[in-house]
């Protein structure tokens, strides 16, 4: 069986606005089981250009979460590298760099940068070495609440040196029972 095509080719017109249009037949004769496959071949090809158009909005995506984590190893390299392993610091870095709008390795050869970053690094470590220091605030006994630094001292505790009425009275009948007994005097 033989089929017939028709194909028409259509012209535009030309810009001075004349409607001239130009109209060509031309016939094909095909075999059934040719056109067939063609049309097979057709479906498959509209399948193929739909799931490569599908890919290729995916891939920009892909690529981009790709290329962050690459970036975002990159940089804990940088910092490893550079000696700022603290997350505190890590976070200055990375917030300087976005402030002033560049890569994180220009931002820690800076010398503003490294002079933050070695202010930061001395408030945080005096900032841990006074914590958790138990003084006479803090509700620990301190040295000046013991009968032994009284002793040493030789004079009795007064209000203003020891608060707590109840310490200062055990530490003047210490001193008290004592009674100067235990004081040797090497002025012969």
């Amino acid at each position: 069986m033989i089929l017939n095509t028709n194909q028409e080719a259509d012209t535009a017109s030309n810009g001075a606005g004349e409607g001239s249009e130009q109209t060509s037949v031309e016939t094909v004769s095909v075999i059934k089981s040719d056109y067939d496959k063609l049309h097979e071949t057709v479906g498959s090809l509209k399948r193929e250009l739909k799931d490569l158009r599908k890919a290729s909005q995916e891939t920009p995506q892909q690529t981009n979460q790709s290329d962050s984590a690459l970036l975002q190893k990159v940089e804990r390299m940088a910092l490893k590298g550079a000696g700022i392993p603290h997350q505190d610091d890590v976070a200055l870095a990375q917030k300087t760099a976005k402030k002033w709008g560049v890569d994180l390795d220009e931002v820690l050869e800076d010398e503003d940068f490294l002079i933050k970053l070695e202010k930061q690094r001395t408030m945080r470590s005096n900032l841990d070495a006074t914590s958790n220091i138990h003084g006479d605030k803090t509700g620990g006994t301190s040295a000046k609440e013991t009968a032994a630094y009284w002793f040493a001292k030789g004079t009795p505790p007064t209000p203003q040196d020891v608060p707590d009425r109840k310490t200062r009275s055990s530490i003047i009948r210490a001193m008290m029972d004592k009674g100067g007994k235990g004081k040797t005097f090497y002025n012969d």
